[in-house]
């Protein structure tokens, strides 16, 4: 479609150009000299002079004057604003400078499919696609740019067309001196006009040409690209086929290529042409990647200053001291996850590129593993550099020649080598290795085996790819590892630094979400890597184009069509929403082992999660394709069940819901619930956990929390009363005791002055006066604890002024074992029957 526009564009300048430098078209503004005022306001008189006798389109007019002046001043302005956005022009610099280096990349491309005595391979394909890419990316994105401009001077055309056949413009008015002022102003608003004309169609034919030109690139990039795919697209097929010449005989009569040297010099010059296309059309680009390193080193070093503000002393570096990269190699650190970052994320950009992000990923990693890895560890890590070292340049080559064979040849052997070596040393070493070790280093000699075989078999470009791919995965794979460390140290960084802000993340406990981040990160890195190891085995579009077919192949099951990729878009955006709710815990200050500080948010809490789970329903349904009155369906099959045996699910979630709006209960309040007592730890959904004092957790349906009659210790605030009893013995001064009961209550810490202790007598019994104390304590939960010191306190105070605290009067029981005190007590009766009834 887009090649269609393109042409159909071409054939519209062509027309408008013709059109533009016809003699017809360019008479009145190039042959005939421009008028100037005084001679079109001589003309104008004229006209007025002949309106009366029809000759002229012009008329006396007794239109106020205020009107026509305001209508000359804003056709005026306008004219100015016109004439001020032609005057600054178009900025088509930058597409008129780099056309040339357009052309001169074109011809590389062609320069190459041209070639005689050549033997291509996959890199050099894969080159002049990415090269081609990049083209047509600029020149499309060149086309949009002049599009507009083209849409601009359309405007401007409309505009002065619409002014030329304003009618009202012929009205003169009849007073001689205005009239004379009148045509002064309307004199010198043609002339404006006139120049705003001209200069929009010279904009318009620049603009036509150029236009031209781009069109003219971009087809010639898209027939490019389209046979750049054609011939990738059949290498598959003969990917393992015989390309070159076996390595103990001289290369086949048809198979023998230029020199090494001579290849490699053509090849470093082409791929550095390539790059600098690159780096001219993705200058943002490459400046995000460089702002993103600035970033984050600046975001790593403020919370390390701020960290050591905060805590004094040793506490500061004993906090520092969990992180091992990013506080003892920032630098390195940084430019290892951005550039780890970059290679993972760019996936069309040119092999040197990402070549030289390799390069300093793995000097990063060397930088930084080298205080840690024993000396036998580092020099085989070592080799492998070098190792990718040789086979980053192998890729560059983009011919075959026989020293290259013989490099690969010998890169495979080193490869296998170094991997058997690798396994022996994971083995013995002790070292915290990744848990995938040992896998990537059978890759790695799986690989290069692979690589050896195919390079005695004279298939080098299957060879050096998989040879490549193998090193590359296992380098790469260690600066993968090591980046997701440093991005969870930085993590940590920023909550230890931000622990006594108001921001949320002062409310999260890092411990308890580490290993859930770690496990999120680290499956975003595999798949990352999976992508890396498929570009370089260069079957990523392949395999990309499999899927991308397979996801959006409509399948059909009776009247009901969907996708593989709509229901993959459905769960995934289902399973996002519930995770974004369960960290909503998180955000809001609650780790599942503590009561949030901020009363009310176990509502908000509820909402939002309710919230989140409904939108992620709605847009799962949208993104998907599944109709909306599917929707329908499910929510009336959903009240079908509801009849039938979800009422008490139902009730539960509606409860969930009331208890979200209502409030009757919070997180961290202590309630009472029948006979169970504890505090709110969490309110779900369907139901609410509580903590009873035991240490045990009850799960209660929301239901219960709405039907049941509840007390809430905690409802408006924490505090409580205690009552205390205290019994004192017969013949204490009574008021004595009040005094010094109270005078200990007001005195005792942590017992609140309003309101005010209170100290009363309640009875009198056997061997005791009961006095009865009233106090209140600021936290419920120290209810016990505070009793226990008051009522020490009590007793100490009691003891100093004199006071006996009563205790209990033992019973006197006094048993008679005089025989005849028994008999006269139960006199002997009638014997007992066993057998009556």
């Amino acid at each position: 479609m887009k090649v269609r526009l393109t042409l159909l564009l071409l054939f519209l300048c062509h027309v408008a150009l013709l059109h533009a430098q016809s003699p017809a078209t360019r008479r009145p503004y190039n042959a005939t000299k421009p008028l100037d005022s005084a001679t079109l306001s001589k003309i104008i008189s004229q006209q007025v002079k002949d309106s009366s006798s029809g000759k002229s389109r012009l008329h006396l007019s007794d239109t106020s004057v205020a009107v026509l002046i305001t209508r000359l001043e804003n056709y005026t302005l306008m004219l100015n604003e016109v004439m001020s956005i032609l005057k600054r022009g178009l900025d088509t610099t930058e597409i008129s400078e780099r056309l040339p280096l357009i052309d001169s990349s074109l011809n590389v491309v062609k320069r190459d499919i041209t070639a005689l005595g050549s033997t291509p391979n996959v890199m050099d394909l894969y080159t002049n696609r990415v090269l081609l890419v990049q083209l047509e990316w600029r020149l499309d994105n060149w086309q949009n740019q002049l599009f507009r401009f083209y849409d601009k001077l359309v405007n401007i055309t409309d505009t002065l067309q619409q002014l030329r056949r304003d009618t009202t413009m012929r009205d003169i008015p009849a007073e001689d001196e205005l009239r004379d002022i009148y045509v002064g102003q309307m004199a010198t608003l043609i002339t404006k006009w006139r120049q705003v004309d001209s200069a929009n169609k010279r904009n318009l034919l620049f603009l036509g040409l150029l236009q031209n030109k781009v069109a003219k690139r971009y087809l010639e990039s898209t027939n490019l690209l389209e046979d750049m795919d054609f011939q990738l697209s059949g290498y598959s097929t003969r990917m393992f086929n015989k390309d070159f010449s076996y390595l103990w005989e001289p290369p086949l009569p048809g198979k023998k290529g230029p020199k090494f040297l001579y290849v490699l010099k053509r090849s470093v010059a082409k791929n550095i042409h390539v790059l600098q296309i690159f780096f001219m059309i993705r200058r943002p680009m490459i400046a995000f990647w460089l702002l993103a390193a600035i970033g984050f080193a600046w975001w790593v070093m403020s919370n390390i200053r701020r960290i050591r503000r905060d805590h004094v002393g040793s506490e500061a570096e004993t906090i520092l001291q969990q992180t091992r990269y990013v506080i003892v190699h920032p630098v390195a650190g940084t430019l290892l996850l951005v550039s780890t970052l970059s290679a993972l994320l760019n996936i069309q950009y040119p092999i040197l590129f990402i070549e030289i992000t390799w390069g300093i990923a793995v000097i990063c990693v060397s930088v930084i593993v080298k205080k840690y890895l024993p000396g036998h560890l580092f020099r085989r890590w070592f080799l492998l550099v070098l190792l990718l070292a040789l086979y980053c340049v192998n890729n560059l080559l983009i011919q075959v020649t026989f020293t290259e064979q013989w490099g690969i040849f010998t890169g495979a052997i080193l490869g296998v080598i170094l991997g058997y070596y690798l396994l022996h040393s994971i083995a013995q070493t002790k070292l915290p290795l990744p848990k995938y070790a040992k896998h990537a280093v059978w890759i790695l000699i799986i690989m290069s085996a692979l690589s050896l075989l195919l390079v005695i078999m004279a298939r080098v470009t299957a060879a050096k790819i998989f040879g490549a791919a193998g090193v590359v995965s296992i380098t790469m794979s260690l600066a993968i590892v090591l980046s997701v460390e440093i991005l969870m140290e930085a993590i940590y960084l920023h909550v230890e630094a931000n622990k006594h802000s108001s921001t949320f993340v002062s409310f999260l406990d890092y411990q308890h979400i580490k290993a859930r981040l770690k496990s999120i990160l680290y499956v975003i890195a595999t798949v990352g890597y999976l992508m890396l190891v498929a570009r370089n085995l260069y079957v990523y579009d392949t395999l990309y184009e499999m899927v991308a077919d397979m996801l959006v192949a409509e399948r059909k099951i009776g009247s009901f069509a969907f996708t593989f990729g709509g229901v993959i878009v459905f769960l995934l955006i289902i399973w996002i929403s519930s995770v974004l709710s369960q960290l909503l815990t998180f955000l809001l200050g609650y780790t599942g082992n503590n009561v949030p500080t901020r009363k009310g948010w176990g509502s908000y809490m509820l909402l939002l999660r309710l919230a989140i789970l409904g939108a992620g329903v709605l847009l799962a349904f949208a993104a998907s394709g599944i109709p909306l009155d599917k929707l329908a369906i499910v929510v009336g099959a959903l009240g079908v069940g509801i009849g039938f045996g979800l009422q008490n699910i139902v009730n539960n979630l509606v409860s969930g819901i009331i208890l979200a709006f209502e409030k009757p209960i919070e997180v961290g309040d202590t309630i009472e619930l029948g006979t169970r007592t504890g505090v709110v730890k969490e309110i779900g959904i369907r139901s609410s956990r509580i903590s009873a004092g035991d240490g045990s957790e009850v799960i209660v349906p929301n239901g219960e929390l709405i039907a049941q009659q509840l007390v809430n210790w905690t409802l408006s605030s924490r505090s409580r009363r205690v009552d205390i009893s205290v019994g004192v013995t017969y013949g204490a001064d009574i008021n004595k005791v009040i005094q010094v009961m109270k005078q200990c209550l007001q005195q005792h810490e942590g017992v609140m002055g309003a309101p005010e202790p209170t100290v009363l007598l309640s009875n009198f019994r056997d061997g005791a006066m009961d006095f009865q104390a009233f106090f209140w304590i600021n936290d419920l939960g120290q209810a016990g604890s505070m009793k226990s010191a008051v009522l020490t306190s009590i007793y100490a105070s009691l003891q100093e002024a004199g006071i006996t605290i009563a205790h209990p009067t033992p019973q006197q029981v006094q048993i008679n074992m005089d025989p005849m005190f028994w008999q006269q007590q139960h006199p002997p009766g009638p014997p007992i029957n066993p057998s009556a009834p």
